[in-house]
């Protein structure tokens, strides 16, 4: 089934649980459960086991009679679901015999992962709903969109990478994972190298549509015995075997349009550091590290990301202290709905773009930014805050496109 590469997911609408809903600790009703049958197969979510359960790869095709049928175990007075850009909340008709249906028309809703949300809870006022997170890959060929044009503040650059993935990411555009240097990142997740099984944590299993899992196994060794349980991916453009960049600027512009994953302590990333003055390596300190986007999920909930950016100086002697931030949007809903991630860079500044209006703008360090700066896009989780392993025991970053243009 093919799926025009430009008819991606529309506007999307927050689910906004904490207004419906009580939050306090579970009562007798904790047993409750529910689960989606149709048109995908999920686990049972509970109050102990909220959010994600499954994310199929089943494409589905759109239609105005579009229904979701499912099952519930225990009495529930209201079982609702969320679908972005068609309605904030459906109610869902329940049989009395453990099953449950909503119908909503999908006519309108652009080919693309879709995130969905189903909530259920008695009206009792002592305990939590039940959330089952799950994704649709949707097919609707009726709905597309133009190929976007140059950014604005890319105006007048080279482009030096430009990927929708058409095909899959691989060693002669990207590097994967590692320092260039060879070493690894710290974070609650290795990144998988090119000698690695890539294709567990990059998959497409839409035409040009990149999805980067982030996968929980409770049995893996961490090759650089840091215990973590956690693998997933990175796109990197600075090669770690001595080969150039694939894309580095000192002046330039960086885009992503993506939607973030779901989960508490989740911690996708948009940033970038430095090259040596050769451009083989990375630099040595002192260097200066940039970071557009670092999201941190903190609560299950969608809406409530909170979306950093700022600038560290490092030296010999460790991170030096935030040069210029970090510097917050809060209560941001990143998983609901693709957004655009920009970075415009110059000589003492970088200004931070979300869906084509500035968020921040923050100064450089005049004394260790002068050499070129290499990108790097991923999927991982921690960052300081602690990590809820979800049902499914993976969790998905998917990614539109990247677009670099260098000014130098």
């Amino acid at each position: 089934m093919q799926i025009d590469r430009r008819s991606l997911l529309g506007a999307g609408v927050a689910a906004a649980a904490t207004n419906i809903l009580s939050t306090r600790t579970a009562g007798a009703g904790s047993d409750r459960s529910i689960a989606l049958a149709s048109p995908v197969v999920t686990g049972a979510a509970t109050v102990d086991a909220q959010g994600c359960v499954a994310y199929p790869d089943t494409i589905v095709r759109a239609g105005p009679a579009f229904v979701f049928a499912g099952t519930s175990s225990g009495e529930f007075k209201n079982i609702m679901i969320s679908v972005p850009g068609v309605s904030p909340w459906g109610t869902c008709v329940q049989d009395g015999k453990g099953g449950w249906t909503c119908t909503m028309d999908l006519s309108s809703v652009r080919s693309g992962p879709l995130n969905c949300r189903v909530m259920a809870w008695y009206d009792d006022w002592i305990e939590k709903s039940v959330d089952l997170d799950f994704t649709l890959l949707i097919d609707n060929p009726g709905v597309t969109r133009a190929d976007p044009p140059v950014p604005a503040p890319a105006a007048g650059m080279t482009p030096i990478l430009i990927d929708d993935f058409d095909a899959m990411p691989d060693d002669s555009r990207w590097a994967f994972g590692e320092r260039p240097d060879g070493s690894q990142w710290g974070s609650d997740a290795h990144f998988t190298t090119k000698d690695g099984d890539l294709a567990e944590v990059f998959q497409t299993p839409m035409p040009s549509v990149l999805r980067i899992r982030a996968v929980y196994d409770p049995n893996f060794k961490d090759p650089q015995g840091w215990g973590r349980k956690w693998r997933s991916g990175m796109l990197c453009t600075a090669h770690a075997d001595g080969r150039p960049p694939v894309a580095a600027f000192r002046r330039g512009y960086v885009e992503m349009r993506a939607i973030l994953p779901l989960g508490k302590g989740m911690w996708p990333s948009m940033w970038a550091f430095q090259l040596g003055p050769n451009e083989r390596g990375m630099k040595s300190n002192p260097g200066t590290e940039i970071d557009p986007l670092e999201g941190y999920c903190q609560t299950p909930d969608p809406g409530k990301y909170a979306l950093s950016s700022g600038a560290i100086e490092w030296t010999s002697a460790g991170k030096t202290g935030e040069v210029d931030g970090p510097r917050f949007k809060k209560n941001f809903d990143a998983t609901s709905d693709w957004h655009v991630y920009g970075a415009a860079v110059d000589e003492t500044s970088m200004v931070v773009y979300v869906d084509g209006v500035v968020t921040q703008t923050i100064r450089l360090p005049k004394s260790t930014s002068a050499d070129k700066f290499f990108w790097m896009f991923d999927n991982t989780l921690g960052g300081g805050w602690p990590v809820t392993v979800p049902p499914a025991r993976y969790t998905d970053m998917w990614i539109d496109y990247i677009r670099i243009y260098s000014a130098d």
